[in-house]
């Protein structure tokens, strides 16, 4: 059986600011985790020889996606924080 409802609003499950804070802190470990990767790709794109070149590509890649949707997420919470702050954007 289930509980009847109490007719009481629900709470949103979080505020903005809250939100903003989540984005940002996701933004940055995807940027942590990426950095590392594009430069070890790199390095061994550089290192590795000509049939191996790949490999170290395929790593900087994987490293270059990561590190685009950090700061995607984090540009997501500056809109945001600046949109609720009312300030106009021109």
């Amino acid at each position: 059986m289930s509980n009847p409802l109490s007719g009481k609003a629900r709470r949103m499950a979080q505020s903005p600011a809250q939100q903003e804070r989540k984005f940002v802190g996701s933004g940055s470990r995807f940027v942590m985790i990426g950095a590392p990767l594009v430069i070890i790709g790199i390095v061994l794109a550089l290192l590795l020889d000509h049939d191996s070149v790949g490999i170290g590509v395929t790593i900087a890649v994987f490293g270059a996606i990561a590190v685009g949707l950090g700061l995607a997420l984090m540009l997501i919470a500056g809109v945001q924080k600046r949109d609720r702050q009312d300030k106009p954007w021109a």
